[in-house]
């Protein structure tokens, strides 16, 4: 394993090459885990973009800051040894997933958002979770 740091607009990103099944080597940022949550992320800055305004600055944004943690929980897990990673996935990872389910289930619930809306959410997230969940009983063994 090799790790790969950035500096892009003054911000460095640290990258982890993996071996695959075929011994290929990839970037972490190329697991589906991550492009899920990178288009959960394109979903929920389009949804909250819609919020009205005495929404925007409170529901709004804790909802983008807790998909943006998500997104950092999942580059740090890949960046730990096997034992971190159960730990992130298992704890912080966890919160961060409800926080965020309770966050849009409140925007339906406030109108800020359609069922049809959340559902499209819930659907990316469900998968997210399962993804999230196979990644840590794979680290276990």
């Amino acid at each position: 394993m090799v790790v790969i740091a950035r500096l892009y607009k003054r911000t460095i990103y640290l990258f982890k090459l993996e071996k695959d099944e075929k011994g290929i080597s990839m970037l972490a940022r190329d697991a589906k885990i991550y492009k899920d949550t990178e288009s959960l992320a394109d979903m929920i800055f389009n949804l909250t973009k819609s919020y009205r305004s005495d929404y925007r600055a409170t529901l709004a944004r804790k909802t983008e800051e807790c998909v943006l943690m998500l997104a950092d929980l999942i580059v740090a897990a890949n960046l730990s040894a096997p034992t971190k990673r159960i730990e992130i996935l298992g704890n912080d990872f966890v919160i961060a997933y409800e926080r965020l389910q309770f966050l849009i289930r409140l925007a339906l619930r406030q109108k800020q958002i359609s069922l049809k809306q959340q559902a499209q959410v819930a659907r990316l997230m469900d998968g997210i979770g399962k993804q999230a969940t196979g990644w840590r009983k794979s680290a276990i063994k």
